[in-house]
């Protein structure tokens, strides 16, 4: 064999090592993990969409499913799939509402490979300020309303924010924090109530609002009321 012939078949065999380990490379499989909402208001679920990062590869065949919702330092198990049923490896998992009450993590997790943290953001479902339409000065008022999912009683989680109409615009006017008072199935119920003052005659409106270190933050509807 001559020089040349001998250079060349030594190159063409660096050229295919080095193509094999470029497709070795390629091929080896990872976990992706994401989720079809990054926010959701309570009691919405959501779809976990598992891949392999490339297609050509499937995902192993058994993959876990794993949650941590926010101040937990614990992983737990969501559920256990089976990852390489359709042709590129990829699987949609549901996720119920009762894994969604506070924001949550997930990931998967497959022998040596683990995903990145997928984190969806959940929003307490707030009832707008329950109260009379009207009202006579020198009276009291309640008003009332619901939070969900449920919060400790005596708590204060919900903020109610009140305007009055005057000149032409709705002038904020005070900020109360009611206290839960009871519980539903799955939520909770707050109330409070507000003397009506001599010179409270005119058109009202309140909005409540809620966030805190597990929940994003969320508003109701406005309600009204009209005092004589």
């Amino acid at each position: 064999m001559t020089r040349p012939i001998k250079l060349l078949v030594a190159a063409s065999i660096a050229v295919a090592l080095l193509l094999g380990s470029a497709a070795a490379a390629v091929a080896t499989p990872s976990l992706t993990l994401s989720s079809s909402r990054t926010t959701v208001t309570y009691a919405q679920q959501t779809w976990l969409k598992l891949l392999s990062a490339d297609a050509t590869v499937s995902v192993p065949a058994t993959v876990t499913i794993q949650y941590r919702p926010i101040g937990s330092d614990t992983w737990r198990k969501l559920r256990t799939v089976s990852a390489n049923r359709t042709a590129d490896g990829t699987v949609t998992v549901a996720v119920s509402p009762y894994f969604l009450k506070s924001i949550t993590g997930f990931r998967a997790i497959s022998g040596g490979l683990e995903s990145e943290v997928s984190t969806v953001a959940v929003r307490a479902r707030l009832s707008v300020a329950k109260t009379a339409k009207s009202a006579k000065r020198h009276h009291r008022i309640t008003v009332k309303g619901f939070i969900w999912p449920r919060h400790a009683a005596g708590s204060r989680p919900v903020d109610v924010t009140i305007w009055k109409w005057e000149g032409g615009a709705w002038v904020q006017k005070a900020t109360v924090h009611p206290r839960i008072v009871g519980k539903t199935t799955d939520g909770s119920r707050w109330q409070f109530t507000r003397w009506i003052d001599h010179d409270d005659k005119g058109a009202w409106r309140l909005r409540v609002s809620h966030q805190d270190m597990k929940h994003a933050a969320s508003l109701s509807g406005f309600s009204y009321i009209r005092v004589r």
